[in-house]
């Protein structure tokens, strides 16, 4: 059961797989390196995870954070690796099985816009306004709703499949396994009755996602919905146990939860984990953190055991960290961080900053993209921000194009390209 979901078929590209016992650094491992090569993943160092601007260098990225999430990803591989050693060795090493999830957990993050879900949302809301207008009319139901529930990850499927190298068919042209490991959501958006509460790709990039999902031997349902690959569930887990506990850390880093109450929680993952009180709150909290990591990714992957079958036949539905013993405490951890640190007055007020800059922006790019004659100053926008638009481009295509443009912005580059292009930054050049 487990071959198709472990194709180096290379998603795009019309050559067959590779010959594995032909080559010396396999498919896999290459996937990982033109991730981590790539300029959409060196920008995450720049793109908020759990404060915007952050007062201190400790305090994480979207970089940091991917990097962490592909090593909790790879050690969630070698455990299942040990299980099903037996039977998927004549198709990959291990060291081959740990790349297919580093990899697609290298890159989950990598669509996200500036501001994090923030930033998600103020594209959803600005595309809820706007779509209105009579010059949208054209949009099909599933374009709008692409659009109105603008997703950071069907962003990255995207990024990877389309932007990177957007010269070429496939874009990065990343394997079957590794794209099929990255994808938490694999439905389109216009679903009535979905079964995952995301969409995974948008209709522009539908026949490429479609592409992964037979390759890997999954069937779309009648509303175009595939069963996830069962690797998706290690990369998901991987990101669900990094955000939380490292979101604890992070917040008591920047002053915004009381360290004491992040002990507690740790401990109550895992009792004993944060050492002695002779020893110094940082050293607690990085033992801390650690051992509740390994606790909940081995608590995950005996659950990935106990259900192998039905995620092998793509019945099992829901997160794997919903059913781990340390479920309640790990839940406690996320709604520490949601109601101190992303509720705290200073990330809201950088995310209201950032909020109005990527709205900004949308209007100014969207302006210039649909002008059937472009002003002076829409040409100024076009040149400035290397917009690409082509003649036959549909409405939702140029949407998409101006989309793509403020998502792949980091944050700081975002607000000052806001203030240069509303006018706002003249009064620097005026002094």
């Amino acid at each position: 059961m487990w071959q198709p979901f472990l194709s180096s078929k290379r998603i795009g590209s019309s050559k067959p797989a590779a010959d594995r016992s032909q080559i010396s650094r396999s498919e896999f491992h290459k996937d990982y390196d033109r991730i981590i090569f790539s300029s959409a993943f060196r920008r995450l160092s720049e793109k908020t995870q759990v404060v915007p601007f952050p007062k201190s260098d400790y305090t994480r990225q979207r970089l940091t954070h991917s990097l962490e999430v592909s090593c909790v990803g790879r050690s969630l591989a070698t455990s299942i690796y040990d299980l099903v050693r037996q039977e998927i060795e004549k198709y990959v090493s291990q060291g081959d099985f740990e790349a297919i999830v580093a990899a697609a957990c290298l890159a989950h993050d990598i669509g996200n816009p500036p501001f994090g879900h923030f930033g998600e949302k103020a594209i959803q809301d600005w595309a809820a306004s706007n779509l209105t207008q009579p010059c949208f009319q054209e949009l099909t139901s599933a374009e709008r709703r692409d659009l109105t529930h603008f997703e950071g990850n069907a962003q990255s499927f995207r990024v990877l499949t389309r932007l990177q190298m957007s010269n070429r068919r496939g874009g990065m042209r990343l394997t079957a396994a590794t794209l099929g490991a990255l994808v938490k959501y694999p439905r389109p958006s216009d679903v009535e009755q979905p079964l995952l509460k995301k969409h995974g790709f948008f209709q522009d990039d539908a026949e490429l996602f479609q592409e992964v999902f037979e390759t890997a031997g999954r069937t779309a349902d009648e509303y175009g919905q595939f069963a996830r690959h069962p690797l998706a569930l290690l990369s998901e887990a991987a990101d669900d146990i990094c955000y939380a506990i490292i979101d604890l850390e992070d917040g008591c880093k920047a002053g915004l939860i009381p360290v004491a109450e992040a002990l507690d929680i740790l401990e109550n993952l895992s009792t004993g984990c944060t050492g002695s009180e002779s020893m110094p709150d940082s050293d607690r909290l990085s033992m801390g953190r650690a051992m509740s990591i390994n606790v909940l990714a081995n608590q995950c992957a005996e659950v990935f055991q106990t259900h192998m079958n039905s995620i092998l036949d793509g019945s099992f539905i829901g997160p794997l960290i919903k059913q781990v013993p340390a479920a309640e405490p790990y839940s406690e951890a996320k709604k520490v961080a949601v109601r101190q640190v992303f509720n705290s007055e200073r990330v809201l007020e950088l995310e209201a900053a950032g909020y109005r800059a990527i709205q900004g922006l949308l209007d100014i790019l969207t302006s210039a993209a649909l002008a059937e004659s472009p002003s002076s100053y829409d040409q100024h926008v076009g040149k400035l921000t290397k917009l690409r638009i082509e003649e036959d481009m549909t409405a939702y295509q140029k949407l998409l194009a101006c989309t793509d443009k403020v998502s792949g912005m980091t944050d700081r580059y975002c607000i000052e390209l806001y203030r240069k292009l509303s006018g706002h930054a003249l009064e620097s050049y005026l002094k």
